[in-house]
This record gives structure tokens, sequence and C-alpha cells, in this order.
């Protein structure tokens, strides 16, 4: 496991790297979807959507306390492929009708609210396994590295099919 430093670096230079994506994909958003069912407003609702669980969790441990999960959320995370495609169904919904500037200035905000809310966390109430019982036998630092790997994903498959677009 990487220290809780590294992973909050690491998260502060993916939302860099993704403030540079969306800066290049603002002439041509259609040039920066995903695949040929996520838009890249999809795709930044999609995760701002989850960085309201990352967020959740954040303050809860912070408070100790339970999280306050968003409606769309099922109070676990999804097992399933089905599960999911279902808890995406929903969150596309909530969405679906928010430009992508609007979704764009969420997801920042999202982002800057977990950065912030970091440092206000031990590195030992971020390191020590089992310590929430919402978490099971997880550290709190596995959820930042989800959602770094999260991020990174998506980034990836747009980026990936960005040059593939390029190339034709």
């Amino acid at each position: 496991m990487s220290s809780v430093k590294d992973v909050v670096d690491s998260l502060r230079i993916e939302f860099k790297l993704w403030q540079g994506l969306l800066l290049n994909c603002k002439e041509n958003p259609d040039d920066c979807s995903q695949d040929d069912q996520w838009t890249l407003q999809d795709v930044l609702a999609h995760l701002t959507s989850w960085q309201q669980v990352t967020l959740a969790r954040l303050v809860a441990a912070r408070l100790n306390e339970g999280p306050e999960y968003p409606a769309w959320f099922p109070g676990t995370d999804p097992e399933s492929d089905e599960e999911l495609d279902q808890v995406n169904a929903a969150i596309y919904q909530i969405y679906k009708d928010h430009s992508l500037l609007e979704t764009k200035k969420e997801w920042e905000h999202r982002f800057s609210e977990i950065l912030l809310v970091c440092p206000l966390i031990s590195e030992q109430e971020f390191s020590e396994p089992g310590r929430y019982v919402w978490l099971g036998e997880y550290p709190l630092v596995a959820v930042l590295e989800g959602t770094l790997g999260h991020h990174r994903e998506h980034r990836e498959l747009i980026t990936g099919n960005k040059t593939r677009k390029i190339v034709r």
C-alpha cells in the first residue's frame, strides 16, 4: 500500500491531468467521448456521482459517523455487472439533462472537496484496516485509491479513444 501522502499527491496530479484533458476537449467535446455510448458529459457525470460516495466516506471518517450516501447509491458497492449497470443507469437519469459545463463545474467542485477533506484526516485514520465498520476490513486510504484508479481508467479510455479517432 502506498503512503496516504503519495495517494493524495497522485489525486492532485490526476485532477490536473483531467483539467488539461477538459481544456483540450473544450473545442470538440464529441472527439473526447469514451466510446460510442458515453459522451464526455456522461463520463464526468459518472465520476461526479462516484465522488459523492468518496466524499460521504471521507466526511463520515472525519466525523466518526456512518456515511450519508446520495439517494442513488444502494448503500453498498455493486457486486455484479448487472447491479453496476443499474447504478450507472440511475446516474445517467440524474444527469442526462445537464450541460457539459454544469457537470464539469460539479465534478471540479466534488474533486476539490475531496482534496480539501484529506488533510483533516490523520495518516492513522486512513491506514488502519477495519477502523470503519462500513468499509469492512479495508483501510480508508482504499477509498482514495479507488477514486484515483476510477479517474485514471476513464481518462485512459478517453485519451485512447481520442488517439484512435485521430489515427483514422
